[in-house]
């Protein structure tokens, strides 16, 4: 009798603890109600359980790509906030399998990123200065025409007969009229610094449309100035980096990031502070010879 009794009251605080179990589980979200009836819930990932138990706040992640360049960047209309939004479909540039942002109706899909050989070279046209000129004698730009020249600036741009691959020499417009390319890529206006910087940039933009007026199957691949170092900066009222990055943001701000690319390889050589690393330059304003090698490796590594 006694040993029945045990057990009844055994039976009875199984029971109740089940209950309480379910309950448990229930409110967690663990266990919810679908169209087979109740299951158990068990979340893939963390973004799932923060949806499970309708998590609403966001953390702030921080801005690994200023900490990679040495300081503080301005946001971009490309990287925007450092916060996923609600809704937002754009990815963070550089993930893995990250999905590609949503093009409005009718309008091209963003190429994507990749890596590629100098091959992909084989249908570039690289028009630019004395940055330019190092990039081709040190650099391996394999099959590519380059039009470049020191001291080469946007008002004297379409007056130059630069030396082409054929051994000839032709005007930037002869060029352009002869031969369909992939792909142009721009570097100028380190030497414009001492004119207006907005007929400048008027100039730099209409070169930009002449381009593509000649050239309309090419991207156009448009490449932020080479920084200097802190020390030629600081010792120019025209030659410093703020005024290169005032330029810089203008070119950009021209870029769309389907037809036209922005590329800043100050990245790959800037100091802490955001200048020209004399790691780097012996003259404070180019990189030396060996490191072109890294700069077109690094253009590869950015290919569209």
């Amino acid at each position: 009798m006694e040993r029945r009794k045990r057990k009844k009251h055994s039976y009875t605080i199984s029971l109740a603890a089940s209950f309480l179990i379910v309950a448990a589980a229930w409110g967690a979200g663990i266990l919810q109600k679908g169209d087979r009836g109740i299951a158990l819930y068990f979340p893939k990932s963390i973004d799932e359980v923060y949806a499970v138990s309708d998590h609403t706040g966001e953390a702030e992640e921080p801005d690994l790509r200023a900490e990679e360049a040495g300081g503080p960047q301005e946001e971009t209309e490309a990287a925007g906030p450092s916060g996923p939004e609600a809704g937002d479909t754009t990815a963070p540039e550089g993930a893995q399998g990250a999905q590609e942002p949503v093009p409005e109706a009718g309008e091209a899909p963003e190429p994507a990123m990749y890596e590629a050989d100098t091959s992909y070279f084989d249908d570039a046209l690289f028009i630019g200065d004395s940055r330019t000129v190092g990039l081709s004698e040190y650099g391996d730009l394999g099959n590519a025409e380059v039009l470049a020249d020191s001291g080469m600036n946007v008002y004297k741009i379409f007056d130059k007969e630069f030396d082409t691959a054929s051994g000839e020499k032709k005007l930037l417009e002869t060029i352009l009229s002869e031969r369909q390319f992939g792909k142009i890529y721009v570097m100028l206006g380190i030497n414009e610094l001492g004119y207006d910087p907005d007929q400048t940039v008027a100039r730099y933009e209409a070169l930009v449309e002449k381009l593509e007026e000649a050239q309309p199957e090419a991207k156009l691949f448009l490449q932020a100035n080479l920084h200097i170092t802190a020390k030629k900066s600081e010792t120019s009222p025209v030659y410093t980096n703020e005024n290169i990055d005032r330029f810089n943001q203008a070119v950009e701000q021209m870029t769309d990031g389907r037809n036209r690319f922005y590329l800043d390889v100050n990245e790959l050589f800037d100091d802490e502070n955001g200048n020209l690393s004399e790691t780097y330059t012996m003259d404070n304003a180019h990189v030396l010879g060996k490191y072109y090698a890294d700069w077109v490796a690094w253009i590869l590594q950015h290919a569209r």
